[in-house]
């Protein structure tokens, strides 16, 4: 029995089953999180490891090379870099696609482990991380005041501002960036020191030593215990000056004291936060793995209402304000993808009404809609997938595809009720006439989406929910085409189309919508009728249709190499990154001076609505800055029009600075990256360097090319200390405790800690602050021999004023360097880098053969998406034709169908061409869901063709009366799709112009293989079933042979009378 004739005589069954689909499907809606995108699981750990006063040399031969010996020996590993800077070594691995992200960090954390003891003692413990989407901050605040101290402002943030924050549910971590924490200095003098014979180091350890607590053991003491602990912590700052370095000449005992003072102050100045040209302290709320962005963001943004009040009770009236909100790109993203979805459906219904004529039969029709719609989203909860922008789009782009299995099922039904049969029974003969090709065609789609939800990598795990998401409704849409559909129809489905024919009443309908409806039916049977004629001109003239169809083909190659590749294109969200880089050596305030000028001139500009910029960062680097740009919503320029233009600005007030104009990620994703991004990698530094700067010479002189820079920088001046031969053995001195001692006097120890109200801070102690400068003081410097005797640093050590690296960064264990570029509005990746990579390959530019080139950013992305692709599709139109033969018992058959493909492909790039956009991640996803729809027309022909050459309709008439009857079918589903995509095509607004090029794609496509198809494939099927009937023949004389001769002359009959049959007309 089949699911349609079960479904009519069980309707409360069905019903029942329908609503058990939507109730699991708003289930699974409600408890699904929401966020931009998939929350996608990448192989990628870093290592980084603090070793203070080192420089980046020392670095990279201590620290980062041992730790990346160890982890070369993993499996699995993709790229390996690293980054030594001053007292800081950062290894980054990142491992193939295929291997577990858990399993990659155990690894790493093995191997540190490992590696551990090849390093320096005094560095700080590894810090070990995977890659986590949830480590992105969702949200970013700034506390400002006019009137508050540093050190204030930041205890506000620290103690009362942060404890309200983590007190909201998955509210995961707040960091605090900017402002200084309290910190407690011992500034020694060198004068006091050198005449007590006492080194900075001797004064860290004694102070370190009397400033802990240590736990002494315990005993028993009949039933109890009792333990001992020896406490030293210090109770007060001033207590700290008392503590004893050593006793002194005559058992005269030395304080603190009597070497520098002890202050309360604050930490180093390393960074400086500003909004609107203002000092303010950032805090960046970070949510749990797992949890709901939006939800997160919403309950932060209510505790900020309950806090601020609270805040403007304090004097110097400190604010609380929001900076960034990830959440409203989120928001702004769904709720344009509902709008989407709820147009498309509008006019998908719209368009079916029109082709029905009927509001009954397409109320019918449009039930699948929210039954496939809502249904899905229970799949899509139990595939673990959340509610963001790749699974919304592939819902949208099912809009169109949903309802085509119902628009094929309730055509047939009421065209055997015009037919004259009665409901129930069109109903049950008219889904079973069809069923055949309603399977064939949800198979076909599925067969696309499918091998798509098993493509490799990063953009691989953006397909598989997006292909998965498709591949769910499509079978919910499948299984109700077949059930719900034929049981409404046969007990609500009337007797036929009430639109057709003439008026029966004067009622407001009949003189509106009826008239129209019938009007467009005459329009419909005079397209029927011209179509016909047509159709018989093609079969007259097969040859020269597919020649004509060849030709077609040849000429739209011509526009597809001429549409630009991307990776992802450009957004119009309104926000912009800035960064500016000097010379290394610059302080703070020098930095600080370029970054207000800066940022006077951005805020000049009336599209800006605020600024917020850093100068300095975390690693120390006091010569970067970096700004974060909003623009205002109502504005005359496009984001990527005001980039180029404040490009041009900051070129004439920064120029010293390297200003870079580029796009912000609001996701965390790392697709903010230069689009060209090139790393060249080399043992030979020299050759490294030379190739760089040619590279980039030739770069800057592309006027597509924008930003041209590289990571690398010219050394920043360093004093270099070394021992004088034989002084070691002379006067007791070694290296490593002569710079344990120049680091103690300079950068200083940390080596206990003052403990208040709950709450930690670092005791430095290092020298006074004018006598830190090695250069100028080099005569007055003494360090420490094996007898803890000063000597002084001259006379056995020479000094020497080098430059020295500001970083050294590696790749696969050799130097690289990395060379990037931002493009010109309009300009497609795909080609520039096909014109660098040629240039590279030959001429002065060719590439040394000490030099490899390994691509980043958006070149390796695009290059790794276009290879997934290619394979998916490969896959995909393999299986359909795998399908396809399966259904229709026939290798040669499918062929006929799966002409479609190459038609819609070439109708997709005709609509970028046309239109200006380019082939990107999102123009892709339109191709897949091309190449799924494409075959479907030609199904709809071909099975009805082949039903009546069954039943011994000759094969001329048998398509003539195919496509009159297949016509209207046809174009419903096509023109269903068409504007169930229209929304995605124009763009409603700026969240969504971005991924206009996938509605262009299906638009073009669907319509370019829908005219050609109706055309096409009849003519192509003379000569394909031609050429299947001379195959059984042949193949029937082969299985024959060695049979006797009258099976064999049975056999010959048969299949000589199925082409009699089919040569009926004279074709």
């Amino acid at each position: 029995m089949s699911l349609a004739r079960l479904s009519i005589q069980r309707p409360i069954f069905t019903v029942c089953v329908t609503i058990g689909i939507l109730v699991a499907g708003l289930v699974g809606f409600k408890s699904m999180s929401v966020d931009l995108y998939p929350d996608v699981s990448i192989p990628i750990v870093s290592v980084q490891t603090t070793y203070p006063g080192a420089g980046p040399a020392e670095i990279e031969t201590l620290v980062s090379r041992p730790v990346e010996d160890e982890i070369s020996t993993i499996s699995g590993i993709k790229r390996l870099t690293s980054k030594s800077l001053e007292g800081v070594s950062q290894v980054i691995v990142e491992f193939q696609s295929s291997v577990p992200a858990a399993y990659a960090e155990q690894q790493v954390r093995d191997k540190v482990n490992i590696a551990k003891a090849k390093l320096p003692q005094e560095i700080k413990d590894p810090v070990i991380k995977k890659f986590d989407p949830a480590d992105t901050p969702i949200l970013v605040l700034a506390l400002s005041a006019k009137n508050i101290g540093d050190a204030e402002l930041y205890d506000l943030a620290d103690q009362f501002v942060k404890p309200r924050l983590e007190q909201i549910n998955n509210v995961g971590a707040i960091q605090i960036i900017g402002g200084r924490k309290r910190e407690i200095h011992v500034s020694l003098d060198r004068a006091k020191l050198r005449a007590r014979e006492i080194s900075v180091t001797q004064v860290a350890n004694q102070i370190g030593a009397s400033g802990e607590n240590v736990p002494s053991g315990k005993v028993n003491q009949g039933d109890k215990e009792l333990i001992f602990r020896g406490f030293g912590e210090f109770q007060s700052v001033p207590e700290i000056s008392d503590t004893l370095v050593n006793l002194y000449g005559n058992e005269v005992p030395t304080r603190v004291a009597d070497l520098g003072t002890v202050s309360d102050t604050l930490e180093d100045e390393k960074s400086r936060g500003f909004v609107r040209g203002e000092r303010a302290i950032l805090l960046q709320v970070y949510r749990q793995a797992g949890s709901n962005t939006v939800a997160v963001a919403n309950d932060v943004v209510k505790q900020m209402k309950v806090i601020e009040p609270e805040l403007a009770k304090i004097k110097g009236e400190p604010s609380l304000q929001m900076i960034t909100d990830s959440s409203t790109t989120i928001k702004n993203n769904v709720f344009d993808v509902y709008e989407t979805i709820i147009i498309g459906i509008i006019l998908t219904v719209i368009t079916v009404l029109f082709f029905l004529g009927s509001p009954r039969s397409t109320l019918i029709t449009a039930l699948s809609l929210p039954v496939s719609l809502i249904g899905s989203f229970a799949l899509l909860k139990l595939a673990g997938f959340s509610i963001n922008i790749v699974t919304l789009l592939a819902l949208t782009l099912a809009v169109g595809l949903l309802i085509d299995d119902a628009i094929v099922v309730i055509e047939n039904i009421y065209r055997r009720m015009e037919l004259g049969e009665e409901a129930k029974t069109a109903s049950d003969r008219g889904a079973g006439e069809i069923q055949m090709a309603v399977f064939a065609i949800t198979l076909v789609i599925m067969a696309v989406f499918v091998p798509v939800a098993m493509a490799s990598g990063m953009i691989g795990q953006f397909l598989k929910q997006f292909g998965l998401t498709v591949a769910f409704s499509m079978a919910i849409s499948l299984f109700v085409a077949l059930t719900i559909i034929p049981m409404l129809a046969a007990y609500f489905g009337g007797s036929g189309h009430a639109a057709h024919g003439t008026a029966t009443s004067n009622s407001l309908y009949d003189q509106t919508l009826g008239r129209l409806l019938r009007g467009f039916d005459r329009f419909q049977t005079w397209l029927e009728n011209m179509y016909e004629k047509l159709l018989r001109m093609t079969l007259e003239h097969a040859a020269l249709t597919v020649m004509a169809t060849f030709v077609v083909f040849g000429l739209s190659l011509y526009t597809a190499a001429h549409v630009p590749f991307e990776f992802i294109p450009d957004d119009d969200s309104g926000q912009i990154t800035v960064t500016l880089e000097t010379a290394p050596g610059t302080n703070l305030d020098g930095m600080n001076k370029i970054a207000t000028v800066v940022d006077e001139a951005i805020l000049k500009n009336p599209e800006v609505d605020f600024t917020m910029y850093f100068v300095g960062n975390q690693y120390g680097e006091a010569n970067k800055s970096s700004f974060y740009v909003r623009l205002k919503d109502q504005r005359t320029v496009s984001t990527v029009q005001f980039r180029d233009q404040l490009r041009g600005q900051l070129a004439t007030v920064a120029a010293g600075a390297n200003p870079v104009v580029k796009k912000y990620d609001a996701s965390g994703s790392g697709m903010a990256a230069q689009p060209v991004t090139i790393n060249l990698i080399s043992a030979n530094p020299e050759s490294l360097e030379k190739y760089a700067a040619t590279l980039m010479a030739h770069m800057k002189k592309d006027a597509r090319l924008k930003d041209v820079d590289s990571n690398y920088r010219t050394g920043k001046p360093e004093l270099q200390v070394r021992l004088k031969n034989g002084a070691a053995r002379e006067y007791g001195i070694n290296t490593k405790t002569m710079g344990q001692e120049l680091r103690a006097q300079v950068e200083g120890f940390t080596p206990a800690k003052f403990r208040e109200n709950g709450r930690e801070y670092e005791v430095r102690v290092r020298l006074n602050e004018e006598q830190r400068d090695l250069k100028k003081m080099y005569s007055q410097v003494y360090v420490p021999n094996i007898n803890r005797k000063l000597v002084r640093l001259s006379d056995v050590a020479d000094g020497k004023i080098v430059d020295g690296p500001a970083s050294v960064e590696r790749q696969d264990r050799g130097r690289y360097i990395q060379v990037t570029a931002g493009l010109a509005p309009g300009v497609g990746l795909s080609n520039v880098m096909n014109d660098l990579n040629r240039a590279m390959a030959e001429g002065e530019m060719k590439l040394p053969s000490d030099v490899r080139i390994s691509l980043a950013g958006d070149a390796e992305n695009m290059k790794e998406m276009m290879g997934s692709v290619l394979i998916a599709l490969g896959f995909g139109v393999l299986v359909i034709y795998l399908i396809l033969s399966s259904l229709y018992e026939s290798f040669i058959t499918p062929i006929t169908i799966m002409v479609s493909l190459p038609l819609a492909l070439s109708g997709a790039f005709l609509g970028l061409y046309l239109t200006g956009k380019s082939m990107n991640m999102f123009a892709i996803l339109g191709l897949f869901t091309l190449i799924g729809v494409a075959g479907k027309n030609g199904i709809l022909l071909v099975d009805f063709a082949m039903q009546l050459i069954r039943e011994g309709v000759d094969r001329g008439e048998a398509l003539i009366q195919a496509g009159k009857a297949r016509l209207r079918p046809i174009l419903m589903t096509s023109f269903a799709l068409i504007a169930g995509t229209v929304p995605i095509a124009i763009g409603l607004n700026a969240a969504s112009r971005t991924r206009t090029s996938m509605g262009v794609v299906i638009i073009g496509g669907v319509v370019i293989s829908t005219i050609l198809t109706l055309v096409v494939v009849p003519a192509l099927f003379t000569y394909i079933d031609r050429f299947r009937l001379w195959a059984n023949r042949v193949g029937s004389r082969f299985t024959s042979e060695g049979a006797p001769s009258g099976a064999h002359a049975a056999e010959a009959a048969v299949v000589t009378a199925e082409e009699a049959s089919a040569e009926g007309r004279t074709l």
